[in-house]
């Protein structure tokens, strides 16, 4: 469990009074109908495709239990979403809840943005899920999913075509290459490899890093960049790249879409992304298989709270739904839309949907190893931190500089700074 965080004052007040004057004075989070109180959830993924409804008609169940609420979204593009809350909470603002990614969650709750909603779980079997939604002693959040990774794969192509899956890096990029020449059209593999979509990038990249041992602190809690195996995960990302298996230049979304249009042949993927590849697409969910990830060490995990913002008028009634979320009712209505993610209590997958999914299974025995994608100690400063290794990676993988150069010369930043 996480009891504390460093403070280092990230979100200055005099940088929101600038930002409050970019919003305008009126705050559509408290709006009312009557007796009727509304209460405002932001995420990213009420945009999902299919994934985004099933998700928002589960928690909108809520509605029946308590007809004195209604549920509204803000649906702010993933790319957009801690730009705009951060905005939004500068000023006053903002949602009544917001479901967060972890890193996002530990800087809103270091501002002073988010309430204790502990007792929206007394008496709750929480399961780990929910440790780092507590700090200082405080519970400021709530798990809403924990999205692992895991390799990914078209069974069509596979199977199909007897193209061996990969357990190595190095097997991988010859599985890749093999579907691809069997299949031409066919796409071997996926991955974010973009400096400009930094945030997801970075969470992917930590599979690597944590599949080849690295930690980036040491036992005294120092920040250690340049280890060998940090050099050994940023050599074996850059032998990817470089064999010519990614569609260089297109985004996740992009590459997203193309799996769903069985065009790919294997992907590092997390658990939501995956329920979208397997959601309303050309590619039956059927076919899509998943194996532990290539790397001898496990991987990472996407962890998103749920908070409830210091600025809601609405407070008492936010924990309220975070209690209804939290019951056997509400985290069941919720399995059933969140696919193989795991939740806030142990709601297992259920049968029909790992018989009808049978990918799901592998995600759900990964979650059990993986690890946060932030840096221990270093929570709210992991993209700060993180954004020195990934201009290193950037920097081995488009240029000759070598990946020992490039950690060491993100090492000298890191000390410099932190």
């Amino acid at each position: 469990m996480i009891d504390r965080i460093r403070r280092r004052g990230l979100l200055a007040s005099a940088l929101f009074i600038g930002l409050a004057a970019t919003l305008g004075t009126t705050d559509p989070s408290f709006a009312q109908s009557g007796d009727k109180t509304t209460l405002v959830i932001a995420n990213s993924q009420w945009l999902d495709a299919l994934r985004g409804q099933n998700l928002w008609a589960a928690i909108k169940k809520y509605e029946e239990v308590n007809p004195d609420v209604t549920l509204e979204q803000e649906a702010i593009p993933s790319a957009e979403f801690a730009d705009k809350l951060t905005t939004e909470m500068g000023a006053g603002q903002g949602p009544d809840i917001a479901i967060m990614q972890e890193g996002l969650f530990y800087t809103m709750a270091d501002a002073g943005f988010l309430v204790d909603v502990g007792s929206a779980v007394d008496g709750v079997d929480l399961n780990g899920t929910n440790d780092n939604g507590v700090i200082d002693d405080v519970r400021y959040g709530i798990a809403w999913q924990r999205a692992v990774y895991a390799l990914i794969f078209n069974t069509e192509v596979t199977e199909a075509e007897g193209v061996a899956i990969p357990a190595t890096v190095q097997e991988l990029i010859a599985s890749a290459k093999e579907s691809m020449e069997k299949n031409p059209g066919v796409i071997g593999f996926t991955a974010r490899h973009q400096i400009n979509d930094f945030t997801g990038w970075f969470m992917d990249f930590q599979n690597w890093a944590y599949g080849y041992g690295v930690n980036w602190v040491d036992g005294d809690g120092n920040l250690t960049i340049d280890t060998p195996e940090a050099v050994a995960a940023v050599e074996a990302f850059k032998e990817t790249y470089d064999s010519g298996i990614i569609p260089i230049g297109d985004s996740m979304p992009t590459q997203r879409t193309r799996f769903k249009e069985k065009q790919v042949a294997f992907s590092i993927d997390n658990s939501g992304g995956t329920l979208n590849i397997a959601s309303g697409g050309a590619l039956p969910s059927a076919d899509i298989g998943a194996t532990a990830l290539p790397f001898a060490h496990p991987g990472a995990h996407q962890q998103i709270f749920l908070g409830v913002s210091s600025h809601s008028d609405h407070q008492d009634e936010a924990i309220a739904f975070l209690a209804w979320l939290v019951s056997p009712e509400g985290q069941q209505s919720l399995r059933d839309a969140s696919g193989p993610d795991t939740l806030a209590t142990d709601v297992p997958v259920t049968e029909a949907f790992a018989a009808a999914n049978p990918w799901a299974p592998t995600f759900a025995k990964l979650a059990e190893t993986s690890r946060s994608t932030l840096i221990p100690g270093y929570e709210v400063e992991t993209p700060q931190i993180m954004r020195f290794v990934m201009q290193a990676v950037e920097k081995a993988i488009l240029t000759d500089t070598s990946a020992e150069d490039a950690l060491a010369e993100a090492q000298t930043q890191v000390d410099r700074q932190f």
